[in-house]
């Protein structure tokens, strides 16, 4: 009997072993059926049923070999070559000689010769034996064997899909050892279509060609590695075979057309293969044009392009070429780099035009491999400054600078250099770059106020460039954040570039989320995303921004649609994406529940946003990581990331810093117990009343009542009235039921935030107790207390003497948290809710006991 092939870990797919295993202990039929496309896992579950099965079980496999040998997929199991007129007698009491009906797994059955499919059919119809078939879902002809016997119901039916996402990442992590980041995960989803047997291929490559980065544990993808795709084609090579050659023909052409119309089709003779593949879903019909078909972005077409011969290639561009039809944007600028590719004459400015519809679609690489066709000495300064933005988008900031320098030195107008400048700010703030400083952007104005400006009347002016660049420096040299407030009424001004008015939005839109207009952010940053859809940079920025303002209201089903469906797969736009993305993600997590997740995303988010020196949201990353671990985790790990924060570049133009530094305080007071990070909580908590922040306000209210025993109702009910969102809606039901001293609306509190927030349930739980407690005692006419006991005491007196929490648990021996619970105990016994009561309490106490 044949062995079971040796597999690794099976990951998604306890539901689907689970009905192989009911199917072959079936009495009403006599096995299953496992269909999927090559790669999906049919062999590795099939091999642990028929591990589990232990020695009862046969494994025969077909292969084109003895395809068309009859009964050749048994040939290691009988003698083919004995008696011809025993054969088949001797495999039929071969398969049932067992008392009980023996199992038969039936690896790649589309590949079996006739007659053992037929002997198998026939004994699996009687019942004589079960059957396990593996099939594949898509073949050159389209047939599935034993199909007939699923119709007849002699075996039950499964049909495997791609992994989910969340078994994908954890079959990445397990497979590299580690984090993954979302851009790992992102491309070889890409690649492999979440699709077992391909990631199990990729990953081994991509671990002897060392493609990815680890960082502290976390798996980063470095977007520079543009041959990552090499053995991905390997694999895309087989599933293009089972089309046919008319079939394969089309796809060829619309792939390397990006698209083309249905009447250049059936010139080509290619009309019927072309809708063929549309039904199969590697086409699709453009909406807005019927007869208009287009390529789908995926590891096939990428292979298409890479792997067509030359002369072919350059066939099917004169063909298209001579068509003289208008196609897209996106089909240009694929058309362009396809000409450059076969040899064809394209001119400069159709290259550089392509370059810059492939920025603005975040298809950096392709970008790049354009603007190389182009020498960057006949450039000029706007096509360098499209250039150098490129650049720092990828990473290449040491380079992009220096290319941002030439534009600024050669500028033509005032509005170049104002964008120039906002990139800078981006990227540069902080660090000391030789290729350009404040005063480049300077001279460069000054120089452009006297001698004049290119474009006069169509955009910024040079004085009023200088005074923004003015803002700009005072703010850097008093050390002061970049925030709206810096640019003042300077952004009101229409002739301001695009690109300062992103980063305007941007700054406005964290104003308008701090202060609690969420709705008015939202409604914001739409308007302005439809604005800018040609700048993939700036549409990234803007869709972060988006999907914080969905989950601040609650609308994390749109905010998880904004995040699982990248715009482009291009390698440098995915790792630019990463960080963000994992950021976000963490913060899904904490809604949900999933703290452990949470912590995955936020350590992966926090090494992503620093390789990409992406420091604008790379505090609030620092900051909400290291509030979770001094919560969580280990002092060290906490303290490693409080200096890595104190490690970035001031001044910057940091996302969400007002809210990084409240809960960095935060995590200092929790993890101290110093009381001066209570006071520095409270200052904030002072200064974000004052200029209307009502979301911080919200936010400490909040930390102070889950984590230092502060419980102010009426201030909860206040700040909860002052903005909307996630935060402000629990605040205010917390301060009505503390107000009301309603031990169910707590309990119905702690049950609604227990997953998310396990301490602010336990505060809940604790306080219904003891309003209930009380209700009880105010019904039963009684005044007293609960006794204290001798620890109680004990430690009521070292908390009046002005002990912190860490001071007593190192004074008595005990653990922290057993310190805390015993004053949540003294607390409810006294009932009081904060440490400055407990002197007065113990007077009272002592005054009734000596009565």
């Amino acid at each position: 009997m044949n062995s079971a092939p040796r597999h690794p870990r099976i990951f998604g797919r306890v539901a689907e072993l689970e009905l192989i295993h009911r199917s072959l202990r079936c009495s009403e039929c006599s096995g299953i059926l496992i269909e999927g496309e090559i790669g999906v896992g049919k062999t590795m579950l099939a091999t642990q049923a028929f591990r589990d099965r232990g020695a009862d079980g046969i494994w025969i496999r077909g292969d084109r070999v003895h395809q068309g040998v009859d009964f050749g997929a048994f040939g290691l199991l009988v003698d083919l070559d004995d008696d011809p007129a025993t054969l088949l007698g001797r495999i039929v009491s071969m398969l049932t000689s067992t008392r009980t009906p023996q199992v038969v797994f039936v690896d790649d059955a589309h590949l079996l010769d006739s007659r053992s499919q037929g002997v198998l059919s026939e004994l699996a119809s009687a019942g004589s034996i079960r059957l396990a078939v593996l099939a594949r879902s898509k073949t050159a002809d389209g047939y599935i064997p034993f199909s007939s016997l699923v119709e007849d119901r002699v075996l039950q039916h499964l049909v495997l899909d791609v992994l989910p996402p969340e078994d994908y990442r954890a079959m990445i992590e397990h497979r590299l050892g580690g984090i993954v980041s979302q851009a790992v995960v992102d491309i070889v989803d890409f690649h492999s279509g979440r699709n077992p047997g391909k990631l199990l291929e990729l990953l081994e490559y991509t671990s002897r060609r060392g493609r990815f980065l680890k960082r502290r544990g976390v798996w980063i993808l470095d977007g520079l590695d543009v041959d990552y795709d090499e053995r991905a084609r390997d694999y895309t090579r087989i599933g293009l075979l089972d089309y046919s050659a008319k079939e394969r023909e089309a796809l060829e052409l619309i792939v390397l057309a990006g698209e083309v119309d249905l009447a250049t089709l059936l010139e080509a003779g290619l009309g019927e293969a072309a809708d063929a593949l549309v039904a199969s879903g590697e086409l699709r019909l453009d909406a807005r044009a019927e007869h208009r078909y287009q390529a789908v972005e995926n590891h096939a077409a990428d292979t298409i392009r890479y792997t067509t011969p030359v002369g072919q290639s350059r066939a099917w561009f004169d063909f298209i070429e001579a068509r003289g039809d208008t196609p897209s944007d996106w089909a240009k600028m694929i058309r362009a780099e396809w000409g450059l590719v076969c040899g064809a004459e394209i001119s400069e400015a159709r290259t550089i035009d392509a370059a810059r519809i492939a920025t603005g679609l975040g298809d950096w690489h392709r970008a790049m491999r354009l603007l190389a066709e182009v020498p960057m000495e006949r450039m000029d300064p706007h096509d360098l400054f499209e250039v150098a933005r490129l650049y720092c988008a990828c990473n290449k900031i040491p380079l992009g600078l220096d290319v941002l320098a030439h534009a600024v030195r050669t500028a033509c107008c005032a509005q170049l250099v104002i964008d120039s400048l906002v990139v800078w700010m981006g990227r540069a703030f902080g660090n000391s770059s030789p290729a350009l400083r404040l005063a480049d952007f300077r001279t460069a104005l000054e120089r452009l106020q006297e001698e004049g400006d290119d474009h006069p009347g169509e955009g910024v002016e040079a004085e009023l460039g200088l005074e923004l660049l003015d803002r700009v420096s005072t703010a850097v040299v008093e050390h002061r954040p970049i925030h709206r407030s810096v640019f003042a009424d300077l952004s009101r001004q229409n002739a301001l570039t695009s690109t300062f008015h992103v980063l305007d939005t941007s700054l406005h839109v964290m104003d308008m989320l701090d202060s609690g207009s969420t709705h008015e952010a939202l409604a914001l940053l739409g308007a302005t995303l439809i604005e800018c859809r040609a700048d993939s940079s700036a549409v990234l920025r803007l869709t972060v921004l988006q999907v914080r303002a969905l989950l601040q209201l609650g609308r994390i089903d749109e905010a998880k649609s904004l995040m699982a469906d990248p715009p482009s797969h291009d390698i440098a736009f995915l790792s630019a994406r990463s960080g963000p993305m994992d950021l976000l993600w963490a913060q899904v997590h904490l809604i949900e529940g999933d703290l452990p997740g949470a912590m995955m995303a936020l350590r992966a988010a926090i090494e992503g946003l620093e390789y990409w020196n992406q420091t604008t949201q790379l505090a609030i990353a620092l900051a909400e990581a290291e509030y979770a671990i001094s919560r969580v985790g280990t002092p060290e790990e906490a303290d490693d990331l409080h200096e890595r924060f104190e490690a970035l570049p001031f001044p910057g133009l940091y996302h969400d810093y007002r809210r990084a530094l409240v809960l960095r305080t935060a995590a200092r007071a929790i993890r101290t117990s110093d009381p001066s990070y209570l006071s520095e909580l409270r200052r904030m908590l002072a200064e974000a009343e004052e200029d209307g922040a009502a979301a911080i306000v919200v936010l400490i209210r909040l930390l102070l009542f889950r984590h230092f025993d502060e419980i102010e109702p009426e201030e909860l009910c206040r700040a909860a009235g002052r903005g909307t969102g996630r935060e402000f809606e629990l605040v205010g039901r917390l301060g009505a039921a503390l107000r009301d001293k309603d031990p169910q609306a707590l309990s119905a509190i702690a049950e609604a935030y227990g997953p998310s927030m396990p301490d602010l349930a336990g505060r809940c739980t604790a306080l219904a107790a003891r309003f209930g407690a009380q209700g009880h005692h105010r019904e039963a006419g009684s005044e007293g207390h609960g006794e204290l006991t001798a620890r109680e005491r004990q430690i009521s007196a070292l908390i009046v003497a002005g002990r912190s929490n860490a001071e007593i648990a190192r004074e008595l021996g005990v653990r922290v948290r057993t310190v805390e619970g015993h004053t949540y105990r003294l607390f409810r016994k006294l009932g009081i809710t904060r440490r400055e009561q407990v002197a007065e309490a113990m007077r009272g106490t002592e005054g009734r006991l000596r009565a």
